[in-house]
């Protein structure tokens, strides 16, 4: 789509404020074209009439009545731009969002998380003041007034506008360079973004590693970068409106000049010269004013094209533009319905057939694996690292893009993994959860409503009662960012917690207990297979699990190099005995583990 179609795309979604800024700058720009004709008679009617006449009165009553439709439609543009403006920002948002959570989850970024946030921050912004069509009624209006100029005296008129015309010209061809240091700017804006998300993600990491020093050199390279940008940037465009805002002030003085030097052929009025004057702080004010439009057209195309490096992919022109209703009061948006929660077809059976992945960053990932699970199964995945364990989940799961394969349910093909394994189908628990600087409560439910989630059982299933019997203000209380507040177990166990209040069918864990001691372990593994209600598939090495597994899939290079029962594996599987004596380095399932540590908050 071409810049200016994307840009009458957003004009239709709100188009009654649209319209009516149209017809807001047309009265606006009538009443500046009134206003100089009113001037012109009244300074040539105060030259001639030596006292204060009726016609005078009249006259400062229209420029009252012309100042007063200005201001009016001043608060109109006012609350065009918040009704305009702002609702245009949150649709952009909203659509980059409702691509990026459609992708899979594990590749769903093409940029570091700092950098996008800057793109939604400040490109929508951009777009959402670039100029309207408003703009409509000031060149109706100015076209009038040159007519009006040429009439009363066409030297005059054309030897003011046709040197500005040049000189805006002139500018005009800067607008390529303003493109470039645009474009140069904001990349090296959204690099020292990136960069200090990274930094703040992984402060722990940082010190550990006593690379503060270097990360810090590092920071200051890019805000160097990005400062020199911004400098040169700034610059231009400060050269450029320098130019064209001394306009009208060079017009005025050629205005009067000439006046001057033709004060005997020209019978100009004093309201002539004083309508002269005011028009052309009007008319070279627009024409100032395109040079400044299409600098902001150059910023708008460049912020839709950041826009479109988040939605890769073919016709996400069209989607980054569609309409969707977007709330302006600061109210619960309704979630819509769903189809599973139509059509749920609760588990019996999956069946996955040679599932393909491969990173393209390493090459390595998984190949053609097969994978059957029946309902109210625990099946478990072992392998050493690198093995593809993770991968397979995630692409079972639809967070990785498939190469090849097939995924049934129930013997139905699943088309989109990824918008199928969610709850009431599949929850999951990664091996690093992310939790959010809210309430535990808040975390668990994770946007839920309070009477539809068993908060105390799933709670009671995780093994976190004790710990919130200890926490100051129980579940109300507040973790921290990341669940900063809370022990490496203890934010397991709410990841287990969250996944247990969704009520699935399928339960994926990856790792789970890789953080809890061997008790507490234990405990949890009990509690989460006492009732075999639900279907699990875990990632996990430990002794609790493997001799509670119904089937063990054991893969190596990303294959399977065996799976079936534990004793099976024992007596015929090499890989199976070296990972259950812990013969691989890193990679055995003793009975060893970190402490889950006493209850931080």
């Amino acid at each position: 789509m071409k810049l200016y179609q994307l840009l009458g795309s957003l004009a239709r979604y709100r188009l009654f404020y649209e319209v009516r800024s149209v017809i807001g700058a047309l009265f606006a720009n009538a009443a500046t074209v009134a206003f100089g004709l009113w001037i012109q008679q009244l300074f040539n009617a105060l030259s001639t009439k030596p006292h204060f006449t009726m016609d005078l009165w009249w006259l400062l009553i229209l420029l009252f009545l012309a100042t007063m439709v200005q201001l009016v439609t001043m608060l109109v543009g006012f609350d065009n731009t918040l009704k305009v403006h702002y609702p245009l920002r949150g649709l952009l948002i909203r659509n980059v969002l409702a691509h990026i959570f459609q992708q899979p989850a594990a590749s769903a970024l093409p940029m570091p998380p700092g950098e996008a946030m800057n793109s939604l921050r400040d490109d929508t912004e951009t777009i959402a003041f670039s100029p309207g069509i408003g703009q409509i009624g000031q060149f109706i209006f100015v076209v009038v007034a040159l007519i009006m100029l040429l009439r009363l005296n066409a030297t005059i008129t054309l030897l003011v506008f046709l040197p500005l015309a040049c000189v805006i010209a002139a500018a005009r061809t800067m607008m390529k360079k303003v493109e470039q240091y645009r474009q140069a700017s904001r990349n090296a804006t959204g690099q020292v973004t990136g960069a200090l998300g990274e930094i703040l993600s992984a402060a722990q990491a940082i010190q550990v590693a006593r690379a503060e020093a270097y990360v810090m050199a590092h920071f200051r390279q890019l805000s160097h970068h990005r400062l020199l940008q911004m400098l040169r940037e700034r610059l231009l465009n400060d050269t450029v409106n320098a130019l064209l805002g001394n306009i009208v002030g060079i017009g005025t003085g050629l205005i009067l000049f000439l006046a001057a030097l033709n004060v005997s052929s020209t019978h100009l009025s004093i309201g002539d010269i004083a309508l002269f004057i005011y028009y052309m702080e009007f008319v070279a004010g627009f024409m100032a004013g395109l040079g400044t439009t299409l600098g902001a057209y150059v910023q708008t195309r460049v912020a839709f094209g950041r826009l479109f490096r988040l939605m890769p992919g073919n016709g996400m022109e069209q989607k980054l533009v569609e309409h969707h209703p977007i709330p302006t009061q600061k109210t619960l948006v309704p979630v819509p319905e769903t189809e599973w929660e139509t059509a749920y077809d609760p588990l019996e059976c999956i069946t996955a057939t040679a599932l393909t992945y491969h990173h393209p960053e390493t090459g390595r990932g998984i190949d053609g694996i097969d994978l059957r699970l029946q309902h109210g199964s625990l099946t478990a995945i072992v392998g050493r690292i690198g093995s593809g364990k993770t991968t397979l989940l995630r692409t079972l799961l639809g967070l990785l893009a498939m190469e090849r394969g097939e995924i049934r349910w129930n013997g139905k093909i699943i088309e989109t993994p990824a918008t199928f394994f969610v709850p009431p189908h599949a929850a999951y628990t990664p091996q690093v959860p992310h939790l959010f600087s809210d309430t535990l409560q808040e975390n668990i439910l994770l946007g839920k409503s309070h009477a539809s989630v068993d908060m105390q059982r799933a709670i009671y299933q995780a093994v976190l009662d004790k710990d919130v019997a200890r926490f100051p203000e129980g579940t109300q209380t507040e973790i921290g960012t990341r669940g900063m507040k809370l022990s490496g177990g203890q934010v397991q166990r709410t990841a287990a917690a969250r996944m247990l209040a969704c009520k699935a069918d399928l339960l994926v864990m990856d790792d789970l207990s890789s953080a809890l001691d061997v008790e507490t372990e234990r405990i949890l593994w009990a509690r989460l297979f006492a009732r075999r209600e639900q279907t699990c598939l875990v990632v996990s090495h430990r002794r609790e699990v493997l001799s509670r597994a119904d089937h063990i899939i054991v893969l190596k290079g990303g294959k399977v190099e065996a799976e079936g029962p534990l004793d099976q594996l024992l007596a015929t599987c090499e890989e199976m005995q070296r990972l259950w004596h812990g013969h691989l380095a890193g990679d055995g399932p003793g009975d060893s583990a970190s402490p889950d540590g006493a209850t931080m908050i």
